[in-house]
């Protein structure tokens, strides 16, 4: 069987490790988005997530590892290049509307 680009993964990060000092954070991690896939990347509260997407979106540098896009090598050192390689990042922000009572009723005109 030949290989496709559609055999090709649009995202391939392979034994990502991102120390921080004495703190191994992601330990080995290999992370794949395939072509026409959506992924939902789930664990426990400290499991590493958000430090890998930082450093798939140039927020953290890996301490070592490497990330493929469309089967190519690529060094993602900052947000700005990650957005230049078309990878954006929609942070979870639970202070984006003001804390309100469940008991609060809509304003009256």
């Amino acid at each position: 069987m030949s290989s496709t680009d559609s055999d090709v993964p649009v995202i391939r990060m392979e034994n990502i490790v991102r120390r921080f000092g004495t703190i191994t954070a992601l330990n080995n991690v290999d992370f794949v988005v395939n072509q026409r896939e959506v992924v939902g990347l789930l664990g426990d509260n400290g499991a590493g997530k958000s430090t890998l997407i930082k450093v798939l979106t140039g927020v953290y540098p890996p301490t070592s590892g490497k990330i493929y896009m469309d089967g190519k090598l690529v060094e993602i050192p900052t947000p700005r290049e990650a957005r230049a390689l078309g990878i954006e990042t929609c942070y979870q922000d639970l202070a984006l509307v003001p804390l309100m009572s469940i008991t609060r009723t809509r304003a009256r005109s």
